[in-house]
C-alpha cells in the first residue's frame, strides 16, 4: 500500500532519520526526493551507486521468481534494486537498529514489501530458510570472525553468493588475510583519513577459498579495484 505521507512529510522524516546515525546510503524515493544530502564517512553523496556499478554485471536482471537475501543491507540500497528486478521474496539484514528504521521508512515510501530486520550476519540461520540469491556485500572486512560469517551466509544460500569486501590488494595466489589493527582506524575526521577500516582484509585468493571451503562449486571473481574486489560463489 502506497504510502499516505506528503512529500513535506517525507522530507520531515529523512531529516529527523539523518540527526542521530546519517544516511549512509543514497534511497531514491521517487517524486524527486532522496535521502542522502550529506557525507557520513567521506562517501560519494550518491553511495553506494559507484560500488553498486562495480557488481552490477554480474547481478540477474530479472529476480523474478527469485529469493534474495540483502546481509548487512544498511538503509535497503540493494534489496530495493533487487525488488525493481521483479523479487517480490527479499529480505533485508541489518545488526544496527537505525538503519533498520531507515530501511523500513524507505520500504514505505517506495511502496516495496521488503522484509527488513535487526540481525547480525552470524545470527542468519535464524531465519530457518534458504535464499536463491544472497548479497554479503561491504561487510566481510568488518566482520570480526571472517570464517564464522562466510559460514552463516554459505548456510542461509541455496544457489548464489555475491561476495564483495575491502581487500588486501595482493596478487599472490595464496589465500592471505591481513589483520587490520584498529588503531589505523580513528573515525572520518581523523588526521589522514586514508585509513583501513574494519578487522580482516583478505586477498582475493583467500575470499575465493573461503567459499569454496564451504562448498560452492563455482567460485569467480567479479571485480578487483586497489583495495576492493568481489567474487561471485555458485552451488
Amino acid at each position: 500500500m502506497a504510502t499516505s505521507l506528503t512529500d513535506d512529510q517525507i522530507r520531515a522524516r529523512i531529516d529527523e532519520l539523518d540527526r542521530d546515525l546519517g544516511w549512509y546510503q543514497n534511497i531514491d524515493l521517487g517524486r524527486g526526493i532522496s535521502t542522502k544530502s550529506r557525507q557520513v564517512w567521506g562517501e560519494d553523496l550518491d553511495h553506494p551507486r559507484r560500488r553498486w556499478g562495480y557488481i552490477e554485471h554480474a547481478v540477474p536482471t530479472d529476480f523474478s521468481g527469485m529469493s534474495v537475501l540483502d546481509v548487512g543491507c544498511n538503509a535497503g540500497f540493494i534489496s530495493f534494486e533487487a525488488a525493481d528486478r521483479g523479487a517480490t521474496d527479499v529480505v533485508g539484514v541489518e545488526l544496527k537498529s537505525g538503519y533498520v528504521e531507515q530501511a523500513r521508512f524507505c520500504a514505505e515510501v517506495r511502496d516495496q514489501p521488503v522484509d527488513f530486520r535487526e540481525m547480525s550476519v552470524y545470527d542468519v540461520a535464524q531465519l530457518d530458510r534458504t535464499f536463491d540469491f544472497v548479497f554479503f556485500v561491504g561487510l566481510l572486512y568488518h566482520c570480526r570472525y571472517i570464517e564464522r560469517a562466510v559460514e552463516a551466509v554459505a548456510a542461509v544460500a541455496a544457489d548464489t553468493v555475491l561476495c564483495e569486501s575491502a581487500i588486501h590488494p595482493d596478487d599472490s595466489e595464496i589465500p592471505l588475510v591481513r589483520h587490520i589493527d584498529r588503531t589505523q582506524y580513528e573515525g572520518p575526521h581523523a588526521a589522514g583519513a586514508a585509513r583501513l577500516p574494519g578487522n580482516w582484509h583478505p586477498n582475493m585468493a583467500a575470499m575465493a577459498s573461503l567459499f569454496r571451503e564451504q562448498g560452492f562449486a563455482s567460485v569467480e571473481p567479479v571485480f578487483r579495484d586497489g583495495g576492493r574486489g568481489a567474487v561471485i560463489a555458485r552451488r
